[in-house]
């Protein structure tokens, strides 16, 4: 999988959101979809995702958060 034209920007509305627009293309570079039109906005993609998955990206937040904070490299 490959991420082309990759367009992150904040959400005037919410400066903590930001919009997401990318293409998404497969391992013989054809493309395979995309963020829509408009992108997708962070928060209102997050809150519709079962409660499962938002956990174990928690988790996965976790992890690279301790990693960061035993380095030093923490804000």
């Amino acid at each position: 999988m490959n991420i082309s034209d990759l367009i992150i920007t904040p959400n005037p509305q919410n400066p903590a959101d930001y919009n997401i627009k990318a293409d998404i293309y497969d391992d013989t570079n054809t493309k395979v979809g995309d963020f829509g039109v408009d992108g997708i906005d962070m928060f209102a993609w997050w809150v519709t995702q079962d409660e499962a998955f938002r956990l174990n990206i928690v988790n996965q937040f976790v992890v690279v958060m301790a990693q960061e904070i035993v380095s030093g490299t923490a804000e």
